[in-house]
């Protein structure tokens, strides 16, 4: 039956509510009662169209529980927004939206919000939500003698699609390194490992299509993949990886495009996928016609043992993607993906026709850098390593009842608590000065309210510190549970 105007509003689903709390961001940190903060914030994400006119708010009820906030405070705030014909409920339906700056098209998803929040703020609150490494030295060094490489490459226009050929070579010289015989037709630079994996995906799925995810996954690439157009279905990964049944009986499900995965040093486990495992996952991914994009960014920043070799070894039919974020600085912005030279034919046309190309300067400096890995890899390990005794000791200490992921490799700390309070726990947190991300943040259907993801790229006494402030709030928090 087709729905009348009286009845078509209580089709709406409601916004779930752990979207709801990403989009919330640093709300409760102010000055003045909490109900009126929490007003004033909803009353800013609908202006500013984040919340679009006709969205229907989670209940009362489960946002306080979600907030850890008692549900008066959510209700006062309500209240409030209802006055100024910023929200309207119907009795039976919920709470709408009732009026917005604009109404949202397609978009991404939520889960970077923690990106564009500054670092420090009220209270100078301890960080503890990003795995993002600190710059090496060693790209000082490099981008203070690019000028002779530079020269000649000023005397013509600058763009090059494909990247800049000198880095070619040295990429495909670093996997040849590795155990993965590459040629520089099979490698395409681009603006980092986000661009990459945005190209690859965009190149392959079709608004609706199908891709399957590792849950739990880097929240970058649910970003991509939303934003994509694409239908995500999540597939769980073990602790050796993707169990080859599931990725069989995922494929005759839904007959995905696509497999998103990280084989060395996930984010946020922090764990690897062993050689005979990976190469079984290639060999099952190319018998059933799936290509497998993999996502080793953070390859350069194994903790225990040598340099992984890449699943691509194994299968035509992955893609690989890497970056210098991890193993000599983020703010150079190059990634690269190695492929077929088809493919990297046709994507470096793509790419044509988006930006001309990646940064020449930072190219050339990256250039330099990679003949340099072993010193990144090698202060990487001596430097995480180190970090992560601290906060595995700390935890131990404080919190002997959680169960951590020991990490072989990354900057994170995969923690699963003995109830499912990851999002309140890490709102109570929040007030308490430290910042955390809880697990529904790594998951594309919002699982993993169990877990919570600890950075530990901060300095050893934050990281002491910030896991005493997380013990606090488990004490509130926990006595619920």
């Amino acid at each position: 039956m087709k729905p009348t105007r009286a009845n078509s509003a209580r089709l709406v689903t409601p916004l779930p509510v752990h979207q709801m709390v990403r989009l919330m961001g640093e709300w409760g940190l102010g000055d003045g009662a909490l109900h009126t903060q929490l007003a004033s914030h909803l009353r800013m994400l609908v202006v500013s169209g984040k919340l679009a006119a006709g969205v229907r708010l989670p209940s009362e009820r489960a946002l306080a529980e979600a907030l850890d906030v008692s549900r008066n405070t959510v209700g006062a705030a309500f209240d409030e927004l209802r006055g100024d014909g910023i929200l309207t409920s119907r009795r039976g339906d919920g709470t709408y939206v009732s009026s917005a700056r604009q109404f949202l098209g397609v978009r991404g998803d939520d889960r970077f919000e923690s990106f564009l929040a500054p670092a420090t703020g009220a209270g100078h609150r301890i960080d503890l939500r990003s795995a993002a490494l600190p710059g090496l030295s060693l790209v000082v060094d490099a981008a203070s003698v690019v000028g002779p490489e530079l020269a000649p490459l000023v005397e013509s226009h600058g763009y090059l699609p494909e990247g800049l050929p000198a880095l070619r070579v040295e990429v495909a010289g670093y996997y040849s390194s590795i155990g993965l015989p590459t040629t520089p037709d099979q490698i395409l630079i681009t603006s980092g490992a986000q661009q990459a994996m945005r190209m690859a995906a965009v190149s392959m799925l079709e608004p609706g299509s199908v891709a399957l995810v590792e849950e739990p996954s880097f929240r970058g690439v649910i970003e991509v993949l939303r934003a994509a157009g694409a239908r995500l279905e999540p597939v769980r990964r073990g602790p050796y990886g993707i169990e080859t049944s599931e990725l069989v009986a995922a494929v005759r499900r839904s007959r995905p495009r696509l497999l998103v995965m990280q084989s060395t040093v996930h984010n946020p486990t922090g764990t690897v996928i062993n050689p005979g495992w990976r190469r079984q996952l290639a060999i099952t991914a190319e018998s059933l016609g799936l290509t497998v994009l993999d996502d080793t960014t953070l390859a350069d920043a194994m903790i225990d043992g040598p340099p992984a070799t890449p699943m691509a070894a194994w299968g035509s039919s992955v893609i690989t993607v890497g970056s210098v974020s991890k193993s000599f600085w983020g703010g150079l912005r190059v990634g690269w993906l190695r492929a077929d030279p088809g493919t990297v034919a046709s994507l470096a046309s793509m790419k044509a026709g988006e930006d001309l190309g990646t940064s020449l300067l930072a190219q050339v400096t990256t250039a330099r850098l990679l003949p340099r890995i072993e010193e990144a890899r090698a202060e990487r390990r001596r430097v995480l390593g180190a970090a992560r005794d601290v906060v595995l000791t700390a935890l131990a200490e404080c919190l002997p009842e959680c169960e951590p992921v020991e990490p072989v490799g990354g900057a994170s700390l995969w923690v699963r608590l003995p109830a499912p309070v990851a999002t309140s726990l890490v709102q109570r947190a929040e007030r308490l000065g430290v910042q955390l991300l809880p697990g529904t943040t790594f998951s594309c259907v919002d699982a993993f309210d169990d877990h919570l993801r600890i950075g530990f790229a901060a300095g050893h006494d934050q990281l002491r510190a910030g896991v005493r402030m997380l013990t606090e709030a488990w004490r509130i928090v926990g006595k619920r549970a």
